[in-house]
């Protein structure tokens, strides 16, 4: 596992895989952003979702806003919480970092015989199951 997270090329911190100027945890919010584009996404959100703390949510979203890619939203209820929307600017780099992920991970599946590509997409599904399964053994676990 460990030799595939560095031949992918997740260890960039300023390139995604794809070979977008990103870091990763940038475009994967842009991504996710991009998923609820209409309503936006609370810093809180975003960090459950991307599986990071929240200061580190805080600063990815910071990030991307000096970079012109968010704003935040009006004011809910809460005056506190502010929804970052993705720009103009936002939308069209989010769609393209979806667009080249597509690309790669389609590029990767043909590099792989055809008779194993089931088998996989299969073991990835799994291994995701394993992770949040952990992640709720644990969260069960904390006081």
């Amino acid at each position: 596992m460990q030799e595939f997270v560095r031949k992918f090329g997740l260890l960039s911190a300023d390139r995604t895989p794809c070979g977008k100027p990103l870091a990763s945890s940038d475009a994967h919010a842009l991504m996710l952003l991009l998923e609820a584009a209409d309503s936006g996404m609370l810093s809180s959100s975003l960090a459950a979702r991307l599986g990071i703390d929240k200061s580190t949510a805080s600063r990815v979203t910071a990030r991307l806003t000096d970079r012109g890619y968010l704003t935040p939203a009006p004011a809910t209820d809460d005056g506190r919480a502010r929804p970052a929307l993705l720009t103009k600017k936002g939308v069209r780099v989010a769609r393209e970092v979806e667009q080249a992920s597509r690309a790669r991970f389609a590029d990767i599946l043909e590099h792989l015989p055809a008779p194993r590509r089931g088998a996989v997409i299969s073991a990835l599904r799994d291994l995701v199951s394993a992770l949040e399964s952990m992640t709720a053994d644990q969260a069960d676990r904390e006081p």
